[in-house]
């Protein structure tokens, strides 16, 4: 079983502490950022459905009233 935290998390992070010494202190981390360009309600970001699979950009994004924002898709992910 292949774990996101194990085989992604990024563990090169220095931060300063004590700028005289020169020490740093090193963390891991494991995050994602997103941008988004206005006051939103929702993103919808689809998980994958096979373990180790990665997927294609693809998100939805809700405006407060419930209509859609935006939507990235690609024409392979529709389903008629």
């Amino acid at each position: 079983m292949i774990s996101v935290q194990e085989h992604y998390t990024n563990h090169q992070y220095h931060e300063l502490v004590d700028s005289e010494m020169l020490q740093y202190d090193i963390r891991s981390e494991n995050s994602i950022f997103f941008e988004v360009d206005g006051p939103y309600q929702a993103m919808i970001l689809p998980a994958s459905k096979e373990e180790g699979k990665k997927l294609k950009k693809r998100y939805a994004v809700f405006n407060f009233d419930g209509s859609l924002a935006e939507l990235k898709v690609f024409a392979s992910c529709l389903l008629f």
